[in-house]
């Protein structure tokens, strides 16, 4: 049983959203852009705050503060439905037909969608400094982990917002700054 999160307006949350079955699409740039720029998208216009990120090869890491007007709920599932549509579209222009099998071969029966891209987009409500502290450091870290190594140091992985907290200095996609949450 999949439960949706409780959305507490106060809260950040971190999420995590997974390819389905893991695929490795976002080793390719131009499908990681699409994630980067619907994180940057929905932080342009105001419908979360972006604190911190990682697009890694099969899935995505982030830290969000939904908007007043909008709830965690929400905020997943147009984040959901513009990058599986915009990747489902990038699929077919890149005439990369195998994936595109893959992705309708391998969704669940349920689905009224003709592909799917994403597994459940997961949720976690940050209730204590320590907790937020503990996520951040798992997404900056999580590209020199001993299982990806896609990276010599966290600053220099591309894909995500480690660079500012660890250099000031602007990561691909622009974050607010979490540090405010734990004066």
């Amino acid at each position: 049983m999949t439960f949706k999160p409780l959305h507490v307006s106060s809260h950040l949350y971190f999420i995590t959203a997974s390819l389905l079955d893991w695929r490795p699409l976002f080793a390719r740039r131009e499908f990681a852009l699409i994630v980067l720029n619907s994180l940057d998208w929905h932080r342009c216009q105001e419908k979360f705050a972006l604190y911190s990120y990682v697009v890694m090869p099969t899935h995505f890491h982030a830290i969000i503060k939904p908007a007043e007007s909008q709830t965690i709920s929400s905020n997943l599932q147009t984040l959901g439905s513009f990058t599986a549509h915009t990747i489902v579209k990038q699929l077919q222009v890149g005439n990369l037909s195998e994936e595109l099998d893959y992705f309708a071969k391998h969704r669940q029966p349920d689905r009224t969608e003709k592909h799917q891209i994403w597994q459940p987009m997961q949720a976690k409500n940050i209730f204590t400094p320590e907790f937020l502290l503990e996520k951040l450091d798992y997404i900056h870290n999580n590209p020199v982990a001993k299982k990806w190594q896609l990276a010599p140091d966290r600053v220099a992985y591309e894909y995500s917002s480690a660079r500012f907290y660890d250099l000031g200095q602007p990561p691909i996609v622009p974050v607010d700054d979490v540090r405010t949450w734990l004066i």
